[in-house]
C-alpha cells in the first residue's frame, strides 16, 4: 500500500492523551537512491530497468550492482549482485550506469538539510537514510504521522524524489517499519504494536541481525522473531554470549534504548543542469558564484567553516570530473572562496576536453574559522 492512497497501513491506530510523552522516532529511506538520481537527471530512464553499478575495472562487466530501480529488481537484478550475473536477467532495455558517488552526495547533502527542518536532533545513517528524534515535538503518533506526510510531501516538490517513512518508539522499529511499505510508504507502530509487527518476521530480517546469525538462529530452530522471543535472557545469553544475547532478547520484543546521535557534516554541495552543454568559462563561473553563495550561506547558518574548495563536472558523457583546492586557514568568505573557485573552473576546462553537462561546487575539510582570511592566502 503506497503513501498515495492516504491510508497508512493495518498497524496505525488512534493514541491517547496518556502517551504523549513517548518517545517518538521517525526513519526516511530515500526509494532506491542512486537510481533514483539517474532517473531525476535523465528522465528518459523512467520506467526502464536501471542498475546503478560499482565498476572494478579488471574487465568490462566486472564489479556489483550498488542499487537498482524496482523494474531492475523484478527481473532479478538487486544490489550486491556481479554485473555479469546481473547481465543475464537483463532485458534489452536494461540501463547499466556506472555509480557517480559526487553527484549523489550532493543531492544527499540538500535532502539533509532539509529533513533537519523537521527535528532537533537528527542523525543521518548513511547517504540515504536519516533518523529523526520527533519525542517533544510531536504530541502522539497521530501528529507524527502528519509530519511525516509533510516531509514527503515537500521532498517531492523540492527534490521530485520519494522515500520510505517509518515512525515508531525507537530506532530499530521507525528503521523496520519504513523497510515495509515500500516504495514511497509511510507505516506507523505504536509502542503496543510493537510485537506483533514483528512477531511473524523472519529473524534474518530483524534489523542488526546478519547472515552469520541469522544461521545460527536456524540451526537453533529459530525461524521467526516469534520463535526468538520465545527463548529467555539466560537462555540466549548462554547461545550466543551475553553482549548478543541480550540484544536479541531485547530487539525481538522491539526494545532499543539507542539514542538519535546528531553526526557532524563532512561537506556542503549544490549541483545544476546547465541550460545547454557548455564549456563556456563566463557560464560556468556566473552559475558557480551563485552555488557557492547558497552553500557558504548553509555552512555559515550552521556555524561551520571549511578549508577544502572543489569544483564538479559532469560532461556530456555523463562522466564526472573534479578540481579541488585547500586553503591554508578555515574561512566562510563567499568572495574569496569565488576567486579560487574561478581558478579552478579555469584549470578544469584546460585539462578536460568536451562539453559540461551539470557542473556543482562543494566545500568540505569542515571546522571553525580561526581568523580573517587575507586574499593572498588563497594564491
Amino acid at each position: 500500500m503506497n503513501f498515495c492512497s492516504g491510508v497508512w497501513n493495518q498497524f496505525k491506530f488512534k493514541t491517547s492523551l496518556n502517551v504523549v510523552a513517548e518517545r517518538i522516532v521517525l526513519h526516511v529511506d530515500l526509494d532506491y537512491f542512486y537510481a533514483q538520481c539517474e532517473e531525476l537527471r535523465n528522465p528518459q530512464l523512467k520506467g526502464r530497468p536501471v542498475a546503478v553499478c560499482i565498476y572494478s575495472g579488471r574487465t568490462e562487466d566486472s564489479g556489483a550492482v550498488s542499487t537498482s530501480n524496482y523494474a531492475a529488481r523484478k527481473l532479478g537484478i538487486r544490489s550486491g549482485m556481479p554485473i555479469a550475473f546481473a547481465k543475464r536477467n537483463a532485458t534489452a532495455d536494461t540501463v547499466f550506469l556506472r555509480a557517480d558517488l559526487d553527484y549523489y552526495e550532493t543531492v544527499s547533502e540538500r535532502i539533509m538539510s532539509y529533513l533537519r527542518t523537521f527535528s532537533h536532533v537528527m542523525e543521518q545513517a548513511s547517504v540515504d537514510e536519516a533518523y529523526l528524534e520527533l519525542t517533544g515535538i510531536s504530541s502522539g503518533f497521530d501528529q507524527a504521522a502528519d509530519v511525516g506526510m509533510k516531509l514527503k510531501k515537500g521532498l517531492v516538490e523540492a527534490e521530485n524524489l520519494t522515500c520510505s517513512v517509518g515512525i515508531g518508539p525507537n530506532k530499530l522499529i521507525s528503521k523496520m517499519a519504513a523497510a515495509v511499505n515500500k516504495p514511497d510508504g509511510l507505516t506507523v507502530i505504536t509502542p503496543d504494536q510493537s510485537e506483533t509487527f514483528l512477531s511473524p518476521m523472519p529473524v534474518g530480517k530483524l534489523f542488526g541481525v546478519g547472515k552469520v546469525t541469522e544461521k545460527r538462529l536456524n540451526e537453533e530452530g529459530i525461524e521467526t522473531v516469534e520463535q526468538l522471543r520465545e527463548n529467555t535472557l539466560q537462555e540466549l545469553k548462554k547461545k550466543f554470549g551475553a553482549g548478543m544475547g541480550a540484544w536479541l532478547y531485547n530487539s525481538s520484543r522491539g526494545i532499543d534504548d539507542e539514542a538519535v546521535v546528531e553526526r557532524k557534516r563532512e561537506q556542503y554541495g549544490r549541483i545544476v543542469t546547465l541550460k545547454a552543454d557548455t564549456r563556456d568559462p563566463k557560464i560556468l563561473n556566473d552559475t558557480a558564484g551563485a552555488l557557492l553563495a547558497d552553500v557558504v550561506g548553509m555552512v555559515r547558518k550552521d556555524g561551520q567553516a571549511f578549508r577544502t574548495v572543489t569544483f564538479i563536472g559532469i560532461m556530456d558523457d555523463l562522466a564526472t570530473r573534479t578540481k579541488n583546492r585547500s586553503l591554508q586557514e578555515y574561512t566562510d568568505d563567499v568572495e574569496s572562496c569565488t576567486m579560487v573557485m574561478q581558478q579552478l573552473i579555469e584549470e578544469f576546462l584546460a585539462e578536460h576536453g568536451g562539453n559540461l553537462r551539470r557542473m556543482g561546487v562543494k566545500v568540505s575539510n569542515l571546522g571553525e574559522k580561526k581568523g580573517q582570511k587575507m586574499l593572498s592566502d588563497f594564491m
